[in-house]
Parts: C-alpha cells; structure tokens; sequence
C-alpha cells in the first residue's frame, strides 16, 4: 500500500482549501452577477438587510415570526388553523 509523504498530503489540503475558496467568493459571485434574475434578488436582499441563511433553522421560535411576516409582507393567506 503506497502512502502519500506528510509534504504531499498538505499540499492537497491546500490545494482543496484554496479552491473551495475561489469556488465561494469567486465563482458564485461571478454566477450571481451572470444571471440578472439572480443579481435582482441579491440586490434587494442586501438592500432590505435581509440574511437569508436565517431562514433554514426550522427548530427556533424565529421560525414561526419570520413565516407570518413573509406571508404578511406578501399578502398571502394564513393557512387554516394558523394560531397567530
């Protein structure tokens, strides 16, 4: 079995990290940029201050807030047996 020198696996560490890198701050910004539907929506996020990271922990309180002002905010109907 033929094992990697310490050197070796380091550099690909490194290699990994720097391109999980460019992959986040590079090429999705790049993305968003590319597609105006996209840009729109990252544009009002930043705007109105909205952190849409937020709006994936469904085991908080929060939780419940953020989905009556969403459904507020966008006229929506509450759905029945919606306690408020």
């Amino acid at each position: 079995m033929k094992t990697d020198s310490f050197v070796t696996r380091w550099a690909r560490l490194f290699l990994f990290l720097g391109l999980a890198f460019f992959f986040v701050y590079g090429f999705l910004p790049f993305l968003t940029k590319s597609f105006s539907v996209l840009d729109q929506m990252a544009v009002s996020l930043e705007e109105n201050g909205i952190d849409p990271s937020r709006y994936y922990y469904t085991d908080v309180a929060q939780v419940k807030e953020s989905e009556l002002y969403l459904r507020d905010a966008l006229g929506l109907e509450q759905p029945e047996g919606a306690v408020q």
